[in-house]
C-alpha cells in the first residue's frame, strides 16, 4: 500500500523537474558551476603563473595584462547579475499569475512552481559556487602547497625590484636602514643616463636650478604617507646631479626628524622620472619607495681614509707597483658622490681637482675618479691606454717608474658649524660625507678615532698634528714598468655551492685571489636570482679592510671579498628557495684584467687535478667545468625588462658561479 502511494509521488515530482521553468533554471546552475570552475581554476594558476619571471614582461609591454581569471570573474559576474535579473522577473511573474489565478487550481499551482523552482535555482547557483570555491581551492593547496606568490609576498616588496636587477644601482641610506643622521644627504645611483629636468624642477630653463621636482621624488614621515604636512617641498631640498645624469643627490635645507624621538621617512621615486632617451625609468606605475629611520641625533664626526690602494711607499722597500694598478681609497663612511668624482682632462675642458694625482716627472695625470662599494669607495682611472685584457677591453696605465703621489682636498670649513663644510648651492669645495662634514685627513686608521676637522688652506687653522695648516690627506708609491696580466679567479665562496640550511640574512660573499677594480663590482657584474623567481632587490659590497698591520709598512690582504646584501631569504619551513649568485666576466682585478678564462693551476672548481680548468673548457658552473657560459633555468626564464636597456641578465654572456 505505501509503495503504491509512493508512485504518484513520484511522477509528480518527475513532472515537476520537467517543467520547463525548473529546466532552464537548472541548466543555469550546471552552467554557473561550470564556469566557476573554470575560474576558481584557471585563477589559482594565474596566480602562480604571475608568481614566474613573464610577469617582468608583461609590465613592460604595452598589452593588457587580464589574467584569464579576471576575465572570467568578469563574466561571472555578468552571468550572476543576469540571474539574478531572471529570478526577479520569475518572482514577478509568479506573482502576477497568483494575484490573477482567481481561484483557479491549475494558474495557482503553476504560480507555486514557478516561484517555488525560481528559489531552488537560486540556492543551486549560488551552493555551486560556495561548495566549488571549497572544493577546488582545498585541492589546488594540496596540488601546489609552495604557493610562489604567495610566500614571495611574505618576504619581499614587488616594487623592491628596480634596485639591483631593475635601473637603480644604488642608494642612500639604505632599505630599512637606522640610526640615520638627522643632517643626512640622500643620494640615488641610477645605471642610465636621466633626464635632469625630470628630477630637478626648472633645469630646462635653468641649469643651475636646485629645485626638487617632488612630482618626480617624494620625501614624507612614513606615518602620513603623501599627505605628510611636513613633505619636502620642491625648495626644503638642494638637488645636485653627477656630470654623467648618473648619481642625483638630494640635500634637505632643514634638519629630517626632531630631536626627541626617531622618525621614519619614505622615498619615494615616482614613475614621473624619465632617462634621456625619454623612457620611463621604472616599469612599475608607482616607481620605487624605500624607508629609513632618522635618529634624534645629528652627525658631526668628520671621515677620514680607512685604507688605500696601493700601500704607501716606504723608505728603502724595494715594493714597485705595476702601471695598471687603479688607484682606489676607501672611507670611514658614505661620501657624497658630487664632492669625490669627477674627470680631470684639460684637452676637453674637465679640471675636476679635489682630487689629484701627480707624476713626479710627468705631472698631473688625466684619469677619471669614481664612486662605488655603498658610496665608500673611490677609484681613479688614467686614460692612457697601455694593452688589452683577455676579454679584449684596453687596459689604461699610470707613468712607469715615477714616484706617484694621491692628494684629497677637505673641504673650507663653515665657522659657524665646524666640521660642517661652507656649501655654495649644494656644493663643497673640497671631500665631505653624507652629512657635509669636512674630510678629517691626519686621522688614517692607525689613530682610528674621530678627529678634528681642519678644513682646507683658506681656512687658517692649524691642524692636529700641529704642523699642517689644512686637513688633506697624501701619499705616495712608486711604480714599476711592468703591466700586471694576472686573470682574478674565485677562491672560495660562502656558502658553498650546492649548501641547504643556509642563514636567511647573511651576505651571500664570494672570495677572489687578489684586489679587485670596486668600480666593476656593479649589480649588473654581480647580481643574485631567486628560482622560482619573484621580486627580489640585491647590492653589491666588498671588504675594504687591505691593510690589517697598518699603513706603510708593506704589509697587505692580497684579496677581496665580494659581498652580496639581499632581503631575507625565503624559509625552509615554507619548503625553501633556490638561490643562484651570477658573477660575470665584467669582473676586473684592480690590474684592469678581467676575470677571463679566469683558469690558474689552483682553483676553486672542482678538483685541480681530476677536473680542472682548461682553454678548453674556460667555465666554472656551479663549480663544475664546462666549454660554455653559465646558465640557470630560472635565468633563463627571466625576460629582460626593456625600461633598463643595458642590462643583460644571465646566460647571454660568460659567467663564473
Amino acid at each position: 500500500m505505501g509503495v503504491r502511494k509512493g508512485v504518484p509521488n513520484m511522477q509528480r515530482l518527475l513532472t515537476q523537474i520537467k517543467h520547463p521553468v525548473f529546466s532552464r533554471t537548472a541548466k543555469f546552475a550546471v552552467v554557473g558551476f561550470c564556469v566557476l570552475a573554470l575560474w576558481i581554476f584557471f585563477g589559482a594558476h594565474d596566480v602562480l603563473a604571475q608568481s614566474t619571471a613573464f610577469q617582468d614582461f608583461a609590465d613592460a609591454s604595452t598589452l593588457s595584462q587580464d589574467s584569464i581569471g579576471i576575465i572570467i570573474a568578469r563574466i561571472i559576474r555578468v552571468f550572476l547579475g543576469v540571474t539574478g535579473l531572471i529570478l526577479v522577473v520569475l518572482v514577478v511573474y509568479a506573482g502576477f499569475l497568483y494575484m490573477t489565478a482567481q481561484g483557479v487550481p491549475a494558474q495557482v499551482d503553476k504560480a507555486k512552481a514557478i516561484l517555488r523552482n525560481a528559489v531552488i535555482g537560486m540556492v543551486i547557483i549560488f551552493s555551486s559556487y560556495a561548495i566549488t570555491t571549497w572544493i577546488l581551492n582545498a585541492l589546488l593547496n594540496a596540488a601546489f602547497s609552495g604557493n610562489t606568490e604567495a610566500i614571495a609576498d611574505r618576504y619581499s616588496d614587488s616594487l623592491s625590484a628596480a634596485l639591483g636587477g631593475g635601473i637603480l644601482e644604488d642608494h642612500y641610506p639604505e632599505r630599512n636602514a637606522v640610526d640615520v643622521p638627522r643632517n643626512t644627504n640622500i643620494f640615488v645611483t641610477f645605471k642610465k643616463p636621466i633626464e635632469v629636468s625630470s628630477i630637478i624642477d626648472g633645469y630646462d630653463s635653468n641649469p643651475l636650478s636646485t629645485d626638487l621636482n617632488t612630482d618626480s621624488v617624494k620625501i614624507f614621515r612614513t606615518e602620513f604617507g603623501e599627505s605628510d604636512p611636513l613633505l619636502l617641498t620642491s625648495t626644503d631640498v638642494v638637488v645636485s646631479v653627477t656630470d654623467d645624469h648618473q648619481i642625483f643627490v638630494f640635500n634637505p635645507v632643514g634638519y629630517l626628524g626632531n630631536p626627541i624621538d626617531d622618525t621614519n621617512y619614505t622615498v619615494l621615486l615616482t614613475s614621473n622620472i624619465e632617462t634621456e632617451s625619454g623612457d620611463p625609468a621604472f616599469t612599475s606605475s608607482v616607481g620605487y619607495p624605500w624607508t629609513f629611520e632618522v635618529s634624534t641625533e645629528i652627525d658631526l664626526t668628520p671621515p677620514y681614509v680607512k685604507s688605500i690602494v696601493p700601500v704607501a711607499y716606504v723608505p728603502a722597500s724595494p715594493l714597485q707597483e705595476a702601471r695598471n694598478v687603479t688607484i682606489e681609497m676607501n672611507f670611514s663612511e658614505p661620501m657624497n658622490p658630487i664632492a669625490v668624482t669627477g674627470i680631470f682632462d684639460p684637452d676637453v675642458g674637465e679640471n675636476f681637482s679635489i682630487i689629484n694625482v701627480f707624476g713626479d716627472t710627468s705631472g698631473q695625470v688625466r684619469g677619471t675618479f669614481e664612486i662605488s662599494n655603498g658610496y665608500k669607495t673611490v677609484g681613479f682611472t688614467t686614460m692612457d691606454a697601455c694593452g688589452e685584457d683577455p676579454c679584449g677591453d684596453l687596459i689604461y696605465c699610470l707613468p712607469g717608474l715615477e714616484d706617484i703621489e694621491t692628494t684629497i682636498k677637505a673641504a673650507t670649513l663653515d665657522p659657524a658649524d665646524i666640521p660642517q663644510a661652507s656649501m655654495l648651492s649644494g656644493f663643497a669645495d673640497g671631500a665631505v660625507d653624507a652629512a657635509n662634514n669636512s674630510l678629517d685627513g691626519d686621522n688614517n686608521y692607525d689613530a682610528n678615532i674621530a678627529g678634528t676637522a681642519c678644513g682646507s688652506d683658506s681656512d687658517s687653522i692649524t691642524c692636529n698634528d700641529g704642523i699642517a695648516t689644512n686637513d688633506n690627506y697624501d701619499w705616495m708609491f712608486k711604480t714599476s714598468n711592468d703591466v700586471d696580466m694576472t686573470v682574478p679567479h674565485i677562491d672560495g665562496s660562502f656558502p658553498e655551492i650546492g649548501t641547504g640550511e643556509i642563514s636567511q640574512t647573511d651576505d651571500v660573499a664570494n672570495t677572489f685571489n687578489r684586489r679587485l677594480k670596486s668600480s666593476t663590482l656593479t649589480t649588473n657584474s654581480v647580481s643574485l636570482w631567486p628560482d622560482p623567481y619573484y621580486p627580489m632587490w640585491f647590492t653589491v659590497r666588498k671588504t675594504d679592510d687591505y691593510y690589517p698591520s697598518g699603513i706603510g709598512d708593506g704589509i697587505t690582504d692580497a684579496s677581496d671579498t665580494v659581498l652580496i646584501n639581499h632581503p631575507t631569504f625565503v624559509s625552509l619551513e615554507e619548503e625553501g628557495w633556490a638561490y643562484w649568485p651570477v658573477l660575470t666576466n665584467a669582473i676586473k682585478g684592480n690590474n684592469q684584467v678581467c676575470m677571463y678564462p679566469a683558469m690558474d693551476e689552483v682553483s676553486s672548481c672542482g678538483d685541480p687535478l681530476t677536473s680542472p680548468r682548461t682553454a678548453s673548457a674556460p667555465y666554472c658552473c656551479s663549480g663544475v667545468p664546462q666549454s660554455t657560459a653559465c646558465n640557470t633555468d630560472a635565468q633563463a626564464a627571466i625576460i629582460t625588462p626593456p625600461p633598463t636597456g643595458d642590462i643583460v641578465l644571465p646566460g647571454n654572456e660568460e659567467t663564473e658561479l
